[in-house]
């Protein structure tokens, strides 16, 4: 059966890898990039192994609330039902924290922040599919996390390796609760997540720092990553197997629901995150909402201005 599914940060990598495959399979495809060019050739890549063109290319620049929230407008204008989600979009930053919309950290924002608010907002095209699945990608890194004391923001301590496992390791964390929320809402809905292994073409497309990359730690890493055949077989797996169908908040290695870290996690620091996302993202649409008004009151006055009588000339 065909599929409509969503891709983030699917022009290099993985995510372009695993758009190219399901395409050629027949299913719709909806890639996704923040720069105009790179999505334009990805589109066409892409596009090139899907027999009825069935692939469909939106430009929104994650680290942006407008451009998170004006995506999620656009796909609900344009689709009727999305099957799944692949929150793919990621980052290992570079050696000074790189703060987003709201001074959310860079990779915070994009591995747990982004997942969650396109988890909610797209709830309703997801729940039109008869088994539709949200897919958020952590990392066996998250084993490395040190999350004693939390600090969501990176404010207090900074490295990118902290940032990068402690954000996988809370995307296990807003997997599994979500995963419980829409169960309890009798949503049909399931959410996991993934390790998709390390990957030798994204190792440099992942970092903004080019001193992480030439590293010891980035040679390493490089010589122990996968291809891109063998990255995306657990992404696939999610997306369509029928053996995962009703298995909810579970990260899974090569196929396989696989042991996670437990470093730090209770439900009470579990709630302690969303607390964070939530008043991170009401805090945006305050801000927008607040604009909105105030131009909305400044068209009004200006409106009364214009429509006053003019003073007779004498």
């Amino acid at each position: 059966m065909t599929k409509t599914i969503l891709i983030t940060g699917s022009t290099d990598g993985i995510g372009k890898h695993l758009a190219k495959k399901l395409a050629s399979e027949g299913h719709e495809v909806i890639i996704h990039g923040r720069n105009p060019k790179k999505l334009e050739k990805a589109y066409e890549e892409v596009n090139s192994y899907s027999k009825e063109n069935l692939v469909h290319a939106y430009k929104a620049d994650l680290q942006s609330m407008d451009d998170i929230y004006s995506l999620v407008a656009k796909l609900k204008n344009d689709f009727s039902k999305i099957d799944v989600v692949i929150n793919n979009a990621g980052v290992y930053a570079g050696s000074t924290r790189t703060p987003a919309d709201e001074n959310v950290e860079l990779t915070f924002m994009l591995s747990v922040l982004v997942p969650y608010i396109l988890s909610i907002e797209l709830k309703e095209l997801l729940e039109k599919s008869p088994n539709g699945r949200i897919i958020n990608t952590s990392s066996f890194m998250h084993h490395f996390a040190n999350a004693r004391k939390l600090d969501f923001g990176f404010e207090k301590k900074y490295t990118p390796g902290l940032a990068y496992n402690n954000s996988k390791l809370y995307t296990i964390w807003i997997t599994r609760y979500l995963a419980r929320t829409l169960r309890n809402n009798n949503s049909n809905i399931t959410v996991n997540s993934y390790h998709p292994g390390l990957i030798s073409t994204n190792l440099g497309n992942d970092t903004s720092d080019a001193k992480v990359q030439k590293s010891l730690f980035g040679k390493i890493m490089k010589k122990l990553s996968k291809n891109l055949d063998e990255g995306i077989e657990t992404g696939y797996y999610l997306a369509l197997s029928d053996e995962v169908e009703h298995i909810n908040g579970k990260y899974f290695d090569s196929n396989k629901v696989s042991f996670t870290s437990e470093k730090g996690y209770s439900l009470e620091k579990e709630q302690m995150l969303v607390d964070y996302i939530v008043i991170s993202t009401q805090f945006s649409i305050i801000y927008l909402t607040n604009i909105l008004n105030f131009f909305i009151i400044f068209l009004i006055e200006k409106t009364k201005i214009s429509d006053c009588p003019k003073s007779p000339k004498i």
